[in-house]
């Protein structure tokens, strides 16, 4: 059995060749350490265990005379050990979403037909989501051994403005939550924490004498419904973050260490807390509070890597840099003033001249 090589990414690559329909079909599995936790070994060997399964699985597996919906389902029961619940849950989503070409066999699969697909999702759904769809579809494709080139047209991604709060919103919605939300808003916009990172978070992640949060899993949902992942979103999410005690102190606490200290899922938070900015008149989401949690340490000139670090973004996070240039409006109008004093003072003539 081929044997994973590490590329200069530091990602682990293997190679395997079956045959198909009469076909000698070459496919590579590439794994990278941050899917593993950070782990090369995890990486390798998930590396060559993908590369295993493929080779070992029954030719019928997926073969071109399957529907499309017969192969998606065959691509998901063969990874289905290596893969995670919120994965295979997501990807169970797509395959209803595709439920339009179910019954067309995957050979007969073309770029018009996709590209109808796109035109008709691109109406209602973000072209990210659409991206998602296409991408297992192709994905499946390309597992089967069908080699063709297909070239798609999605709809212009038009990235909003991160959306963060002003210092005065967040005090107004820290005033007006009920205890338990406003420990959540304590973790999200001061902790930066994402919000299956808060649901599950457990007393055994609470150091009450150091003052001290750490992040050990996420709460995500799979066919079960929610359920615990030990490795969270990235390898950088595993972190521990120092908070003021006033904080530590508002958070619910129990004798049992493995308690969930809020005992409520991800969607729960969010409802809770979008109820809680419309009375107060705003449009922002639980979301938008990490956003704050990165704009008022830039502000206040946290270095980028720090902010990486608490957060748990990647280095070079593109979602972060949008945060990160996203100034505070009260900072921005702080800083507004003091241009235009400056310019009123040194080029305005009469102003200059004292006239």
């Amino acid at each position: 059995m081929a044997k994973a090589i590490q590329l200069p990414s530091g990602a682990y690559r293997t190679r395997a060749t079956k045959t198909l329909g009469g076909k000698k079909i070459t496919k590579s599995f590439t794994v990278h350490p941050k899917d593993c936790g950070g782990d090369t070994k995890k990486a390798k060997n998930k590396s060559e265990l993908l590369a295993r399964e493929w080779v070992l699985a029954k030719e019928e597996s997926i073969t071109n005379g399957q529907t499309v919906k017969e192969a998606i389902e065959s691509y998901i029961n063969d990874r289905s050990r290596v893969l995670s619940p919120s994965t295979i849950h997501g990807y169970k989503k797509v395959l209803g979403a595709l439920s339009p070409i179910w019954d067309i066999y995957i050979s007969e699969i073309e770029t018009p037909l996709i590209q109808r697909l796109v035109n008709e999702w691109s109406i209602s759904y973000k072209t990210k989501t659409i991206k998602n769809r296409i991408s297992l579809l192709l994905a499946v494709l390309d597992y089967a051994g069908i080699d063709k080139k297909f070239r798609i047209r999605y709809p212009q991604n038009n990235s909003k403005k991160v959306l963060s709060p002003d210092l005065q919103d967040v005090k107004m919605l820290i005033d007006n939550a009920p205890d338990t939300l406003r420990s959540i808003i304590y973790l999200a916009a001061f902790g930066s924490l994402r919000r299956g990172e808060i649901a599950g978070l457990r007393q055994k992640d609470i150091s009450r004498d150091m003052n001290t949060v750490t992040i050990n899993g996420d709460m995500v949902y799979s066919e079960n419904g929610c359920v615990y992942k030990p490795i969270p979103k990235t390898e950088g999410s595993l972190r521990t973050v120092h908070l003021p005690k006033f904080i530590i102190k508002s958070l619910p606490e129990s004798d049992n260490p493995n308690d969930y200290v809020f005992n409520l899922s991800p969607t729960a938070m969010t409802d809770r807390f979008r109820r809680l900015s419309y009375k107060l008149g705003f449009n922002y989401t639980l979301h938008s509070l990490r956003h704050f949690a990165a704009s008022f340490r830039s502000d206040i000139g946290i270095p980028r890597k720090y902010i990486e670090e608490v957060g748990g973004w990647e280095n070079g996070s593109a979602i972060l840099q949008r945060v990160y240039d996203n100034s505070l409006d009260s900072s921005r109008k702080k800083y507004t003033q003091m241009t235009n004093n400056f310019i009123e003072e040194n080029f305005n003539n009469k102003a200059a001249s004292g006239n």
